[in-house]
């Protein structure tokens, strides 16, 4: 269902009502063909002739060091070609660089294999490359590691106290890697005057995306040609083109990166890992293909995690329900190094959410673990901040007896308040988050619920309703923004629009295919301004060698960036089209359009040139006008002048058991607003998939750690509680649209927002069923068992 506060006219000012194949209509995936019959090309489909396979050995220990290593028993195995150990890469190559580190934090220098010392458990230490990937393996069985296990440490809080092993003594004297802090008025002054002041720590648990298909590479080399051609399942091609030349001392112009398809990116395929360095050394000195695929082991052990923190969050407020402050601390992990994006950082932008806070303070300390390294994942921070704000704002509610929906509505930042700088410095650009709020409630009966007589049903089970208010920054500030923080990418994006002989134009850009939809959206786009058909947009995406240099598919940012220079590109093509088409017909540029196939006059369709004659005059570069070039392409790239904001509110029923704990989502709705709607398919499926991968998070998934051992303890998929169709409540969602001013056509970015709400929905809609028990939840996941506790420490 779609509430619509404004339908948007079209980019060239027009109605939509009469294009099928328009900003806002459901046109067909471009994708889906190829992905359907099975033509899709990931990387593993990519099989050159006389290809090698590696295979990787890693650290059993959370923390040891490595006193030597002896390979001489598997390089008599037949089949094996070339074995790396750490010295070697030293000697090799420059360590993998960070493309966004932490602000004011020291560089953890890290090699793709372990040198000295190993700081968690499945850390690379040495690579085999053999004719099979079953020999490589049993060659790394062969091969003897002497390892001395050091002291370690797992918990984020306990690698904080005195008697903490230091896991890098050579840069750090203690494992706080940095602390950022923001702070706005004067919170500390503003909570001692205080009617009321709600505080708690909340618990944020460690998890992983599950990509279809897991990382992987193939490499050739051409040495002749000094021509390294990478295939990879990357999210960002040009900045793995990048690091990879900074890190094996090669000229960028060297290196090209394809990215065809990509089963599933969800952040963990930012940038290089330590696997894309060890191929390329095995290709270069063997002078043949080398291919590596992640298996789903290796997958939870070597593939960045992410979400892991614990909040110490405060909320003050008057008498009435007015919040006048709120304080956020909070430790998040980073594991043993700093991957490419490393921790968390939205968790400090958007702490105060929806709520119109002036005194607020958010402190970030980065925490290093002896666990694998902490990465970007779907929301990104955002999540993990939701849960423990939106968890006391219903404490909030019940400490002065209000409705928890009035609560909120009072707080709210609103439309006349907009833009609106939060005290992160976030400025929040549009929006009524108060009537996503409102939609919701009316959804889910909550009017009617918080009427009724508190107890059981018929079946024991209590009902509650639980709200769960949020904003997500999509995109970027700008790369002025990046730069004070010393990110290594920009906020722009870029796109080629080339015409061809054919009556269609072909559109290249380095942002890979992972399942967002941007090849159909990148075309909608182009055939909204362009008025060519939507079917003869041709989406070439994701080669470095044929795109245009750009950032990637990350952040919620892509079609914030990339509308606007898709926007541009397509109006200089259509400018030139309608300058040739009215030399050919003899008339002027204002009276004509294009029209699907063809150029035609407006007053007389009947008088028109066909695309295809117009395209094929620029590029033979006959019969064009005398001040005109030959050639019809245009390149251009954008930067918007802000981030955009988007928002909502989830609203969730549940019922729940008070004598086992065990509890049911019978019903999940959300409402959300990410601006101008390219295509409400896609929309509702990006939505769609990432509430699913909330609700894991929120309700069952989570990487657990041995503090004895150090050991994962359930790296794999049967021990890995992702939901399945059968685990996922039923969902609906609503739709407010409200464009914002910082973007190209007012769209806001969509791909995270699902992920953000689910946690605190569901964990005050049991605490709202429960509240006669005094139950309150403070950990995540929420499952029966923790419910259950929860319980029996209010009984006890």
């Amino acid at each position: 269902m779609t509430h619509i506060l404004e339908r948007p006219t079209g980019p060239l000012g027009g109605s939509h009502d009469d294009r099928t194949d328009a900003i806002g209509s459901n046109v067909p995936r471009k994708e889906d063909d190829r992905l359907l019959r099975g033509d899709g090309r990931f990387t593993d489909d990519v099989e050159p002739p006389h290809v090698l396979h590696m295979a990787v050995g890693r650290c059993p220990f959370p923390h040891a060091q490595i006193l030597g290593i002896d390979t001489s028993a598997a390089l008599e195995v037949e089949g094996v070609k070339h074995i790396l150990i750490g010295s070697d890469v030293r000697a090799a190559t420059e360590p993998l660089t960070v493309l966004r580190p932490v602000p004011g934090a020291p560089d953890l220098h890290y090699y793709a294999l372990a040198q000295d010392v190993a700081t968690y458990e499945g850390q690379p230490v040495v690579s085999v490359v053999a004719t099979s990937r079953h020999i490589a393996e049993d060659a790394l069985e062969l091969i003897d590691i002497d390892y001395e296990p050091l002291p370690h440490v797992v918990d984020v809080i306990a690698a904080l106290e005195p008697d903490a092993p230091v896991i890098h003594p050579h840069v750090l004297g203690s494992n706080l890697l940095v602390s950022n802090r923001d702070e706005s008025g004067d919170p500390e002054a503003r909570m001692a005057e205080a009617d009321v002041v709600v505080a708690g720590r909340f618990r944020i648990n460690r998890v992983t995306g599950l990509p279809m298909e897991t990382r992987g590479i193939v490499v050739e080399w051409r040495p002749g040609a000094r021509e390294l051609t990478v295939h990879t399942s990357t999210q960002v091609p040009h900045l793995v083109r990048k690091q990879l030349a900074e890190s094996l001392r090669l000229d960028e112009g060297e290196i090209r990166a394809v990215a065809s398809d990509v089963g599933g990116g969800f952040g963990l395929k930012l940038g290089i890992y330590p696997e894309d360095v060890l191929a390329c050394l095995h290709a270069m000195a063997l002078r043949r293909p080398v291919k590596w695929t992640e298996d789903r082991s290796e997958h939870f052990r070597a593939t960045t995690h992410a979400r892991e923190a614990v909040h110490d969050f405060r909320i003050g407020a008057t008498a009435d329900g007015r919040m006048t402050a709120m304080t956020n601390v909070y430790a998040t992990d980073l594991g043993g190094w700093n991957s490419s994006f490393g921790s968390a950082q939205l968790s400090s932008v958007v702490f105060n959410g929806p709520y119109k806070i002036e005194d607020g303070s958010v402190e970030r300390r980065v925490i290093v673990t002896n666990k694998t390294p902490i990465g970007a994942y779907r929301g990104y921070g955002q999540p993990e901040v939701n849960f423990a704000y939106e968890r006391l704002v219903d404490q909030l509610a019940r400490r002065l007896d209000m409705d928890p929906l009035e609560l909120r509505a009072m707080n709210m930042v609103r439309p006349t308040d907009m833009p609106w700088r939060n005290p992160s410095g976030a400025v929040y650009d549009s929006g009524d988050y108060e009537l996503c709020l409102r939609m919701a409630g009316d959804a889910v009966g909550y009017d009617e619920h918080r009427k009724a007589v508190r107890g059981p049903r018929p079946d024991g089970r209590y009902v509650g309703i639980g709200l769960s208010s949020f904003v997500e920054r999509t995109g970027y500030a700008s790369s002025r923004f990046l730069a004070r923080r010393g990110s290594q990418f920009g906020a722009h994006e870029s796109v080629t629009l080339r015409a061809n002989r054919s009556g269609g134009v072909d559109l290249y850009t380095g942002v890979s295919t992972m399942g967002q939809s941007s090849e159909t959206a990148f075309a909608q786009v182009t055939s909204s301004v362009l008025g060519i058909a939507y079917d003869k947009v041709s989406v070439h995406a994701g080669d470095t060698a044929a795109s245009p240099l750009n950032t990637g598919a990350f952040a919620s940012r892509t079609m914030i960036a990339a509308a606007g220079a898709l926007k541009d590109a397509a109006t200089q093509l259509r400018d030139k089209t309608l300058r040739l088409a009215a030399w050919r017909l003899e008339t002027e540029v204002g009276t004509l359009e294009v029209a699907g196939d063809r150029v035609q006059h407006r007053s007389d369709p009947d008088r028109y040139v066909l695309l295809s004659e117009v395209f094929s005059m620029a590029i033979l570069g006959q019969g064009l006008p005398p001040d005109e070039e030959p050639g019809l392409e245009a390149t251009a790239h954008f930067e918007p002048p802000d981030a955009a904001y988007s928002f909502g509110t989830a609203a969730a029923v549940v019922s729940v058991d008070p004598n086992t704990g065990d509890f049911d989502v019978e019903r999940f709705v959300l409402v959300h607003d990410c601006g101008t709607v390219v295509n409400p398919k896609v929309v509702d499926g990006q939505v769609r998939g990432a509430l699913v991968q909330g609700l894991g998070a929120a309700l069952s998934e989570e990487l657990r750690y041995d503090a004895d051992s150090g050991q994962l303890v359930n790296g794999t998929m049967m021990d890995y509680f992702a939901p399945s169709a059968a685990d996922v409540p039923p969902i609906e969602l609503l739709h407010t649209e409200v464009p914002s001013p910082v973007t190209t056509f007012g769209v806001r970015g969509v791909g995270e927002v699902g992920t953000i709400p689910p946690g605190a929905a569901v964990a005050n809609a049991i605490c709202d069923a429960l509240a006669d028990f005094g139950v309150e939840l403070s950990t995540l996941p929420i499952t029966p068992e923790s419910v259950w506790k929860a319980l029996r420490e209010q009984r006890a």
